[in-house]
């Protein structure tokens, strides 16, 4: 035992001098090894800064009355948890149809999310909108759950889940209906700033045809007399 401490003793001691020899051999080296290495921590922290910073300002953005960018991502992020939620009893529906309608209506949600996140001026609506959808889907898929497990599925239960389909059906087409809504509002918005382009190139002038044009023609003339 005591060979044994006296071997390990012995050995940290020539680590140790190793270390020290190493040190002052290659001390310019490591000192601009260890200059690198202090440059790139000292960068990458403040590049992180600038990054948390720059997504505060983001967040803190206002997107539309009393609603902030910080506002619309919490939200979209909390209804996305609410249908991976719904999703979990996607095996338990045990019916293709059903599960194929929850596909369907996913798919449409995830699209409505995709546009609020580029294009969060129609937030209040959407949220309106997924607040009623989101709690339909959610007791249709829980209550058919149910339904499902129940031993005998009687004519009052298959009716009860045909009415369920029916129900998704619904929700699907009001999802539809409600993304052609928000192109629809994305082509008013165009319109609307299209027109006040012209508006505005008219009153200097800057179109063919206009009041401004022909004073600008009067007074090229002026000029050249």
């Amino acid at each position: 035992m005591q060979n044994s401490k006296t071997g390990c003793s012995i050995g940290l001691l020539i680590a140790v001098a190793a270390l020290v020899v190493l040190l002052f051999a290659f001390k310019n080296l490591f000192w601009w090894l260890l200059g690198i290495i202090l440059f790139l921590v000292a960068s990458g922290a403040i590049l992180l800064v600038i990054y948390n910073a720059r997504e505060k300002k983001k967040k803190e953005e206002l997107v539309t009355d009393g609603v902030t960018m910080g506002d619309v991502d919490a939200y979209i992020h909390k209804s996305e948890s609410r249908l991976q939620s719904i999703r979990r009893n996607y095996y338990k529906l045990k019916d293709d149809d059903m599960r194929r309608e929850l596909d369907l209506i996913s798919d449409r949600f995830k699209k409505i999310f995709k546009i609020l996140k580029e294009d969060p001026t129609d937030f209040k609506a959407a949220r309106r909108y997924m607040n009623t959808m989101l709690m339909s889907l959610e007791t249709i898929i829980s209550q058919s759950v149910k339904l499902f497990e129940s031993p005998n599925l009687s004519e009052e239960v298959t009716e009860s889940l045909t009415k369920a389909k029916e129900g998704m059906g619904l929700i699907r087409e009001s999802a539809d209906k409600h993304i052609n809504k928000m192109f629809e509002n994305n082509i008013l918005e165009l319109d609307v700033e299209i027109e006040v382009l012209k508006k505005s190139l008219a009153a200097r002038g800057l179109t063919d045809g206009t009041p401004g044009n022909n004073r600008d023609t009067e007074r090229e003339g002026e000029n050249n007399e």
